[in-house]
């Protein structure tokens, strides 16, 4: 990333500080300049730290690029979630994505949602949805007009049970037994009403499937499939 490139970036980014509102009124005069402080800062920590990856890349971008109304949005987007967290993780998966909005040209009608869900996911869950990238729907149930309708798409499911309580128990050393399956009771039901994973056990008519214990062999969503490539910097 060359100067002028870094003058465009750090022009458009300074601009939105003033403009993004981070409170409304009801609040006192003091709390409300406290917030506004915490605010800027977030934002002046996170634009530095996104144009320094940025130069670390190597990568150059059309001014064009960078002034386009949709880079404009999705970066007003990132921040104001920006502006809500102080996880690492979080704040390392808004620099990809502003990376990737620089670098596709990405159509979804769920850019909204799917920056929602990354504020209001655990990290835990966020790893525990990657596990299952490789799981669910694939082939199709598409013919050609003229023929019997033949479906040759596949349902792949896994349990990745054990290697979740490994995870819960490394990040909270704490949590007995019991609690771990509590949080991963909760991880998993979280993942399934955000409608990221599904239980197969819900779906499936067959014998085996209907006398599992729930919970246990889960397969990923097309939602959760593009959640997971919208989040993704490649």
């Amino acid at each position: 990333m060359d100067d002028k490139q870094k003058e465009i970036f750090t022009s458009i980014f300074k601009g939105t500080i003033s403009a993004i509102p981070y409170v409304g009124g009801g609040l006192n005069e003091l709390l409300f300049e406290y917030k506004s402080r915490i605010a800027q800062r977030r934002i002046n920590v996170f634009v530095e730290s996104f144009l320094m990856h940025l130069s670390t890349l190597g990568l150059e971008y059309d001014e064009r690029v960078i002034r386009s109304d949709e880079f404009i949005d999705i970066y007003f987007a990132v921040i104001k979630r920006v502006i809500e967290t102080k996880s690492e993780y979080k704040l390392k998966i808004y620099r990809d994505i502003l990376i990737s909005g620089l670098n596709t040209d990405y159509q979804s009608d769920f850019k909204e949602t799917f920056l929602d869900l990354v504020s209001r996911l655990d990290y835990i869950e966020i790893e525990i949805l990657k596990l299952y990238e490789k799981t669910g729907r694939e082939g199709s149930t598409d013919t050609n007009k003229g023929f019997n309708k033949c479906i040759v798409s596949e349902l792949t499911s896994a349990s990745y049970k054990e290697r979740i309580f490994k995870i819960i128990k490394s990040e909270v050393e704490h949590l007995s037994t019991i609690e771990i399956e509590g949080r991963y009771e909760f991880y998993i039901s979280d993942l399934i009403s955000k409608s990221l994973l599904l239980d197969k056990k819900t779906i499936s008519n067959t014998y085996e499937d209907m006398r599992r214990e729930g919970f246990t062999m889960l397969y990923i969503t097309d939602f959760g499939k593009e959640f997971i490539q919208f989040i993704r910097y490649s």
